[in-house]
């Protein structure tokens, strides 16, 4: 039989000629990502978004989303028809508007569902109230549960029981309700027309560069408006404590990401609508795409905010799973050992009286 020739490896042998186990050659990503803390902190981020599945999540919190929409939209009709039936004066003022700006029978009619909305408001108030209740605090419960997985959390473990549970969840969706209106009202004032106005009010009629100060000045407020939305969602929602430097880095990343979204947003929104068919369907497609969008930044900047150093630092190590000992019984088959003993004795016997036989002979 022939046996294959070995010869060490000379690069891996040590000074007494033995070669020794080494690990193997990292690849390329491995060397970018020990050569660059930011590609490392990428690939962590990118590992603990699939891992925990931050797809799943975002399309989830989405359909929670667009069904919370519309009850809360009902609600703010009926605030408005309650503001109107108590405003003769502010309600004329609306339907001529209402007439002016759509010509025809589709303005009688809208008018006719104001007037509908304004007769029927408690009963409004009553659906739109329980509605808006049971589907937002779905919406907030799988956003925090989303926002705590991209944590290595799992957020219906601990916080309390089911009660105290959805008064958490009551209060988290009235603060992001609450910051996105502090958000959309900011928003709105920087695009308003006040820039040009406090200038006015300077006494600064026109300077080179004007309109790009106008245009930088409505982004930092669109920027901070984003800011106090995704700081409510980063560090207040997740059920653990997440560090104010993280914390503050990942709002930051979340609120430019989250500008683009919305510039993009027009874009769509405009091409969507250029055909009839699309007036229809267009900007219930756009705001589910545009939702998507949304919560994957959301989930996306929770798991970078929860890879940083900071935060792995303060991350518990995982329990070991309990050992489980198993006790195998196992059957040997053939002869017991007493009879196995019994018939060498016999053997033995046998040989021996050979022996003296041959002895005496």
């Amino acid at each position: 039989m022939m046996v294959a020739a070995t010869k060490p490896n000379g690069k891996r042998t040590d000074d007494y000629g033995i070669e020794r186990s080494h690990q193997d050659e990292p690849g390329a990503v491995d060397k970018i990502r020990e050569r660059s803390n930011f590609v490392d902190h990428m690939m962590r981020m990118q590992d603990r978004y699939t891992a925990q599945g931050g797809n799943q999540f975002s399309a989830g919190v989405t359909y929670y989303s667009v069904l919370a929409i519309f009850p809360l939209l009902m609600l703010m009709v009926a605030v408005v028809a309650t503001v109107l039936a108590n405003r003769d004066d502010l309600m004329q003022q609306v339907q001529e508007s209402i007439t002016n700006a759509v010509d025809g029978e589709l303005g009688n009619t809208i008018n006719e569902l104001l007037v509908t909305a304004i007769d029927q408001r408690g009963a409004m108030f009553g659906v739109a109230g329980l509605t808006t209740l049971w589907s937002g605090l779905g919406w907030m419960n799988n956003l925090r549960i989303g926002i705590s997985a991209m944590w290595g959390l799992d957020a219906n473990e601990g916080g309390g029981n089911f009660l105290v549970k959805k008064i958490n969840d009551l209060l988290g969706l009235i603060g992001l309700l609450l910051a996105f209106i502090v958000a959309f009202g900011v928003t709105a004032l920087g695009t308003s027309g006040i820039i040009p106005r406090i200038f006015d009010w300077m006494g600064i009629d026109h300077f080179p560069g004007m309109s790009w100060v106008i245009f930088a000045a409505g982004l930092a407020v669109g920027l901070l408006a984003n800011f106090l939305v995704m700081w409510w969602m980063i560090v207040v929602l997740p059920r653990t404590k997440v560090p104010k430097k993280s914390g503050a880095k990942g709002a930051l990343l979340g609120a430019i990401a989250l500008e683009l979204i919305k510039q993009l947003s027009t874009v769509i929104m405009s091409s969507a609508t250029g055909n009839p068919a699309g007036a229809v369907f267009g900007p219930v497609i756009v705001l589910m795409v545009m939702m998507y969008l949304i919560w994957r930044v959301v989930m996306y900047v929770s798991a970078w905010t929860a890879t940083t150093e900071e935060s792995l630092a303060l991350e518990e190590p995982p329990v070991p799973e309990p050992a489980v000992i198993r006790v195998r019984q196992e059957i040997t088959r053939g002869p017991s050992a007493g009879t196995t003993f019994g018939v060498g004795a016999a053997i033995g016997a046998v040989g021996a009286g050979a022996v003296a036989l041959l002895r005496r002979k």
